[in-house]
């Protein structure tokens, strides 16, 4: 294994030993990905990988449902996970194999694709070097939200994008305490907080007016406010490791926490927020002719 210096997390090029067992995840209720799910196992097939698939619904009635095994085994029993879909799918697919160190192949069907960079087109040619064990990977920083309530943690989801604290169906703002690393930072009013990864970075926190950050160089997370009844709050990029904490000091009911824009938590007036980073990186693995920059380009028409 050769690694490149740099600061933060490093990108390995990678000769490992050949895969065996592969997992494929897709969204459970898209019924046009079957086809290429279809195409994808009869290749694997043809390359003696065994493969595994989720118990969705969705494949009870097509041939290779006999592919589909326990969640335990799906998680922990592939020495490769691929993804078919769009950014959303891959996010969903994150937290599932976060912390396996397994890699991840994503096969882009959605709008976007920051994060599934091989097209259904071209995946056959690339999936054969990662079968061959010649593949290049990238850690993708995680994050860990815990909801803290009276005292006790309640609640606690990793993430790789973002986590949200907003005010749900209210029509008034909330009221927000920060503090960093134990000492009080600031208060403000506004909609809500967004924290976000580097991989993040390009997702609601950038429609907030947050920047863009090189997800593959940076340790650290970043605050991005919802519409803040201050001109003076704007976006912050804090070290991931920081012990960031917020406290709802509304006291309202029924607020949320939203996870990577699909998982919702309830939260109420009072409750703590603390912000942490995990040990359970994600490997995405990247496509050998396309860097960050020229994804950034094609996906926001840069030119």
């Amino acid at each position: 294994m050769t690694v490149i210096p740099g600061a933060g997390i490093v990108t390995r090029l990678t000769v490992q030993k050949m895969i065996q067992t592969a997992s494929i995840n897709f969204r459970p209720d898209d019924e046009s990905s079957i086809p290429l799910l279809g195409n994808l196992i009869e290749f694997l097939e043809r390359k003696r990988i065994r493969v595994n698939l989720p118990e969705y619904d969705i494949i009870r009635g097509e041939a290779f449902y006999r592919l589909a095994v326990p969640r335990d085994q799906f998680v922990n029993g592939a020495d490769l996970i691929i993804v078919i879909g769009g950014d959303g799918t891959f996010l969903r697919t994150a937290r599932l194999f976060c912390g396996t160190g397994k890699p991840i192949f994503g096969i882009n069907r959605g709008r976007l694709g920051f994060l599934t960079e091989f097209s259904p087109l071209e995946y056959p040619e690339y999936l054969e070097q990662v079968l061959q064990g010649r593949y290049s990977t990238v850690e993708r920083l995680v994050l860990e939200v815990a909801l803290h309530r009276d005292g006790k943690e309640i609640v606690s989801q990793c993430f790789l994008n973002d986590a949200v604290l907003h005010k749900g169906s209210f029509s008034r703002p909330i009221r927000l305490e920060l503090e960093i690393d134990g000492s009080f930072f600031s208060s403000y009013t506004g909609d809500g907080l967004i924290i976000s990864t580097p991989t993040g970075s390009t997702a609601y926190a950038l429609s907030a007016g947050g920047p863009i950050i090189t997800p593959t160089e940076a340790q650290i997370l970043l605050l991005s406010p919802i519409c803040p009844h201050s001109l003076a709050m704007r976006p912050l990029i804090i070290p991931a490791s920081s012990d960031f904490r917020a406290r709802i000091a509304s006291d309202y009911k029924n607020l949320l926490l939203t996870i990577d824009g699909q998982e919702v938590i309830g939260i109420d007036g009072k409750d703590e927020i603390l912000i942490r980073q995990s040990h359970k990186n994600i490997n995405l693995i990247t496509h050998p002719e396309k860097n960050y920059y020229t994804i950034l380009r094609e996906k926001l028409g840069w030119g």
